[in-house]
């Protein structure tokens, strides 16, 4: 079982990273395969199964037999998913198999024996079916094999239709196995084999950087998964026709990220309220693009959004969106509402929990914090040094939450965008003693800070500057620009081109690593600028690629792909020490 390799690393690997390489891939699939959502954890179980003459339990498991199973269910989803699937598997072969809960979540921390994983992998898009897998964890033996099942006959899979092994072996190298050459001969092995596997050697040879907060824990991530393909048919294509005439924006980014926060508030609503088109009354403070505001709205949530300043993309929206100019600050109150709405709200962030206490007993809120600031409206400056900026302000307005008195939780978001945690606050009571207490509690807490009647919040100017990198000086552009590429070089990976010469593409690197080894002088030419290197790199896409947060060199397009930037200069014959990978008659770009 299991002999056919099809990668092998070629530097060896503790147990210890191995398996926090694993416990990435177990907990977040969806960093290395792009065609899922998440994964719904339902089943995981320790398990003691002996039977005569069969050496490993993944001998007598395989995807045929766990799709049969699946599919006398009623239904393949959360509630008809129970331990008797794992029994109709087992007890063919082993009648006293016996199986324990198992809570240990940290996997590079499970006892020694067996365990038995199951849940329902959501797929991103529609016409992929939802699938259920089935895992086995062998910490005796170091490996971790899988098994699928589509739930959905018709529709394509998103996970491997055969069942393949992550093991360690003896000899401390990673290696990812299948049963038969039948198997390894498919696109999905070479999944595995390119895309995988090279996510596993790096998770394990960073084992320390990776450790995050996981996604989605407030919601149920079918409901999500419904809701996010529903909205994105729904909305993300009829926008993205017409997006970039109106914003000059990515529609990738924006639509997308809007769709991904309307779906987690209509969980988090359909979650608490009985009736949640009944009982949501929501403003959004300091709307922007106003693309969530029109999505609720249409979705029949009540509310409206607020910003500065109107933007042209409203247009779009027509009477379909309520979005009104105006000025939310301090003194704001909304007392109609149920829920306030603070997207990237920036200024207003701190004051959000505030503005939703005082508004009424019945007002929650939803803040995404993007840039620090603090009440004044100015930059928010870090208390705890021993931690990002970033995470400090977290904690700081995890705190003003509360103080406030709201019940607070906090989740991670799955958008694209490196600012991805939300607090939620839901008011606990309606006790105006309470809320009282509250509100005068607050108060002290700013008075002491800048004293009493001192903190003077200025609302930004209703006047937007352009802050997306195109404006900063061309030098230090170009400068940054050669820094990076610079950087990525210098991890040497050699391609041939077609006159057989040399050319390297380089490697890759984190966002995170690459701004710690840029000099700090000409980052802060970036600061003020919204996405700071990450923009800067996206407005260079002809150069970069950024995947997963990744750099890496984008090797130019071949004609062949397309003609559109014939006219345009290629970057790569003047300035790459190797010059372009492609002759002047095959890049797609013009060869001066």
């Amino acid at each position: 079982m299991y002999q056919v390799p099809l990668a092998t690393s070629s530097t060896l690997i503790s147990r210890e990273n191995f398996w926090k390489s694993i416990e990435i891939y177990y907990k977040r699939p969806h960093l290395a395969n792009r065609k899922i959502i998440a994964a719904d954890q339902i089943l995981f179980y320790k398990v003691d199964f002996n039977a005569k003459n069969i050496f490993d339990i993944t001998d007598i498991l395989s995807c045929h037999a766990l799709t049969y199973e699946i599919r006398k269910l009623e239904q393949g989803n959360r509630e008809n998913i129970k331990k008797d699937l794992l029994k109709n598997l087992l007890e063919t072969y082993d009648k006293n198999v016996k199986f324990e809960k198992y809570h240990n979540e940290d996997l590079s921390e499970l006892e020694p024996g067996v365990f038995l994983s199951v849940r329902l992998i959501l797929p991103k898009l529609k016409n992929t079916a939802k699938c259920v897998e089935l895992i086995v964890l062998n910490s005796n033996k170091d490996y971790i094999t899988f098994f699928s099942a589509c739930i959905e006959k018709d529709k394509m899979t998103c996970l491997p239709p055969f069942s393949y092994r992550i093991e360690l072996t003896r000899e401390y190298f990673v290696r990812i196995t299948v049963n038969n050459f039948e198997d390894a001969d498919t696109k999905s092995a070479e999944w595995l084999a390119d895309t995988l596997f090279s996510k596993l050697l790096k998770w394990a040879e960073n084992s320390e950087g990776n450790k995050s907060q996981p996604s989605l824990c407030n919601v149920s991530l079918e409901k999500y998964s419904n809701i996010y393909n529903e909205l994105k048919i729904k909305y993300g294509e009829p926008l993205k026709k017409v997006w970039w005439e109106k914003t000059k924006t990515s529609p990738q980014k924006f639509i997308f990220e809007d769709i991904s926060i309307a779906s987690y508030l209509i969980c988090i609503w359909n979650e608490i309220h009985s009736e949640a088109k009944d009982d949501v009354s929501f403003i959004d403070c300091g709307c922007g693009n106003g693309l969530l505001v029109y999505i609720l709205n249409q979705e029949g949530y009540a509310g409206y959004g607020i910003d500065l300043r109107r933007r042209n993309v409203w247009d779009l929206f027509l009477d379909k969106a309520d979005l009104r100019v105006g000025v939310v600050g301090p003194d704001s109150i909304f007392p109609e509402a149920t829920w306030l709405i603070g997207n990237h709200s920036d200024e207003l962030t701190p004051w959000l929990p505030v503005i939703a206490l005082k508004s009424s007993a019945k007002t929650n809120f939803f803040v995404l914090p993007c840039c620090p600031f603090d009440f004044n409206g100015k930059k928010y400056i870090r208390l705890n040094t021993s931690v990002s900026q970033y995470a400090d302000y977290l904690e700081y307005i995890k705190s003003i939450s509360e103080m406030c008195g709201f019940d607070t939780s906090i989740d991670r978001l799955r958008i694209p965008s490196t600012k991805r945690t939300c607090f939620i606050g839901v008011t606990k009571n309606q006790n105006i003693n309470i809320t009282s207490a509250a509100e005068q509690r607050i108060e002290n807490y700013i008075n002491s800070k800048y004293g009493k009647g001192k903190c003077e919040f200025t609302p930004r100017s209703s006047e937007e500057r352009v802050r997306n990198c195109t404006q900063i000086d061309r030098n230090i552009i170009d400068k940054i620009v050669k820094q990076v590429v610079d950087i990525l070089l210098a991890k040497v990976t050699l391609l041939t081109k077609a006159n057989g010469s040399n050319w390297n593409k380089g490697g890759s690197i984190h966002l995170g690593d690459l701004s710690r080894l840029l000099p700090q002088v000409d980052l802060q030419y970036l600061k003020k600028e919204c996405g700071g290197i990450q923009t800067l790199l996206r407005n260079h896409r002809y150069i970069f690629k950024i995947e997963d947060a990744e750099v890496s060199l984008r090797e130019p397009y071949r004609l062949t792909e397309t003609a559109k930037y014939r006219d345009k200069p290629c970057w790569y014959n003047k300035f790459h020490p190797n010059g372009c990978i492609y002759d002047s008659e095959e890049c797609g770009y013009k060869h001066c």
